[in-house]
């Protein structure tokens, strides 16, 4: 599936906004100011989808059109009600049906992403909480149950989806873990682009679960001979988190129960828990483990023991190439391995599923080489890890080493108007190419690039550079900036004819201290120097 366009109006600050996506290309990145909008954009489109997908009235006005399974599908309430209008791909709106509420759920696959995944690299729970009901209603539905048809059918229906960095990990187990039957070479990819090159060992402690009734078990404080028998129970742990955990046990490498002191919250003391830890040793024990599984299933598995509650701790060692200690911990990864482990796993299981993922500042604890090819590790993950076209990833970011290879129509740019209003456009021109400084002025629109106190020299030399009769206190003046410019590094380009012509027609000579342009203001900059260039070149010409 592939976003087409989104209005959005009176969610937060965005008023009567309308963004165009290029349903053509796999990635569309947004960027802009603080305060534009970007995060809001990103919640707008999850809570839509969120509220069609549970039949629930949304509190701002909305039109979001994608295209999904050969179809154009238009999910609106700007006339009063929310709908569903469906038509082709290559056909006009004007023919369009809207479908009934009974007709829309019974072919809910047809016309409605399969998952939409939501991922915050900081810690507000603003996005987060979007993805809440859904989260909830899966673990009301699975958290007792152990017919494997009915979770299917539960995590079917749980068409949203939030990213934690955990889910790093249970991807990395399951990729290990499970020989790929598509002849998919994923490893390779772990072993090239992370040094990733086997698995060492693993360790899961379990605790007791928040929904464990301990006075079942009787009044009073319990012996720690019972607290051992009921994590040794796994305190009654039933549906997929029941099995996989009894699993776990049975492959485990001397599973005990333990009894640990945790600090949940740093004002409460630490209280005593009960606790069960699960050792495996090898690559072998791994694979015993995941026998029953494919390597999708493995990773829901997994997802179902963390999100019923019942981890406490959960770690996995890899070997990495060059690494003399012989083992990492996935805790040891920077937070930007992790961080890219999370979104490649979670594209990974996608396969074969429409998704749309909105990832906010998933570029933000990355290392500059990985910023520049995040995309295009993104890519070419999506390429091998699903199928491309069945997926969309909207990300906003702050980076311009993530959009320097892109063309325009792959970016955004949130801007106000002169109202004040937030605004989507495209850059007018393509990133890629023109190198980190002109990104960061051309598409961000930044003034300049240097550090204030070096710009205001710059400032200073041009505007002296541009008087035509100089006083000797003005001459001296400009010979001692040039100077002090020289000696960082900076050509004399004021002894140049052209450029001194240049400056003399240029009034706008002074960029220190000015605000970011808009993208309509950065196009028209540009047509202008290009213009008065090209006048004076054209007069040296002649002469």
């Amino acid at each position: 599936m592939r976003l087409d366009r989104v209005y959005v109006d009176g969610f937060k600050n965005l008023k009567k906004f309308e963004i165009n996506f290029d349903e053509e290309r796999l990635t569309a990145v947004i960027i802009g100011q603080n305060g534009t909008g970007k995060s809001n954009l990103i919640e707008a489109i999850a809570t839509v989808f969120r509220d069609v997908d549970l039949n629930r009235k949304t509190r701002f006005s909305y039109e979001v059109d994608y295209k999904i399974n050969g179809w154009k599908v238009r999910l609106t309430n700007l006339q009063g009600r929310a709908s569903v209008v469906v038509t082709d791909k290559t056909a006009a709106w004007s023919g369009a049906a809207v479908l009934g509420r009974k007709e829309f759920d019974a072919n809910k696959d047809d016309y409605f992403p399969a998952l939409v995944f939501g991922y915050y690299s900081g810690t507000s729970r603003r996005l987060e909480a979007i993805f809440d009901d859904h989260q909830k209603r899966y673990y009301d539905k699975i958290k007792r149950e152990d017919d494997l048809d009915v979770c299917r059918l539960a995590e079917k229906d749980r068409r949203l989806f939030y990213c934690r960095t955990i889910h790093g990990s249970f991807k990395l187990l399951a990729l290990r873990a499970k020989p790929d039957s598509h002849q998919i070479d994923a490893t390779k990819f772990l072993q090239d682009k992370l040094g990733i090159t086997g698995f060492h060992s693993g360790l899961a402690v379990l605790k007791q679960p928040s929904w464990f009734d301990p006075s079942k078990e009787g009044r009073g404080r319990r012996s720690f001979s019972t607290l051992e028998k009921q994590a040794e129970a796994l305190w009654g742990a039933l549906g997929p988190a029941g099995k996989f955990v009894r699993s776990l046990k049975e492959y485990a490498f001397l599973p005990m129960p333990l009894q640990g002191d945790e600090i949940d919250d740093y004002r409460k003391n630490a209280r005593k828990e009960s606790q069960f830890a699960c050792f495996i040793r090898d690559g072998q024990a791994l694979a015993n483990l995941a026998g029953p599984y494919d390597e999708r299933e493995f990773f829901t598995a997994l997802e179902a023991v963390d999100i019923s509650d019942l981890i406490r701790r959960f770690e996995v060692w890899v070997s990495r190439r060059d690494d003399e200690s012989g083992d990492v911990g996935f805790g040891d990864l920077s937070e930007g391995e992790r961080q890219l482990l999370m979104v490649l796993g979670l594209i990974r299981i996608c396969r074969g599923k429409n998704a749309l993922f909105l990832l906010d500042e998933p570029d933000t604890h990355l290392n500059p080489i990985w910023q520049h090819t995040y995309l295009d590790l993104i890519s070419e993950w999506a390429a091998l890890g699903s199928d491309e076209q069945d997926l969309h990833i909207v990300l906003t970011s702050h980076n311009p080493l993530t959009i320097a290879a892109l063309e325009r129509r792959e970016v955004r740019i949130l801007s106000p108007d002169k109202e004040g209003r937030t605004t989507s456009a495209e850059p007018y021109v393509d990133p890629r190419g023109i190198g980190f400084t002109a990104t960061l002025t051309e598409i961000f629109g930044l003034p300049t690039t240097l550090d204030t106190e070096t710009q205001e020299l710059v400032d200073q030399r041009n505007t002296l550079a541009r008087v035509d009769r100089r006083t000797e206190a003005q001459d001296a003046r400009l010979l001692q900036i040039s100077d002090k410019l020289n000696r960082l590094g900076f050509m004399l380009e004021d002894r140049e004819p052209l450029y001194q012509d240049f400056l003399r027609a240029w009034n706008d000579v002074k960029y220190a201290n000015r605000p970011p342009l808009t993208p309509e203001q950065a196009a028209l900059r540009a047509r202008a120097m290009r213009s008065l260039i090209s006048e004076l070149t054209s007069d040296k010409s002649k002469h």
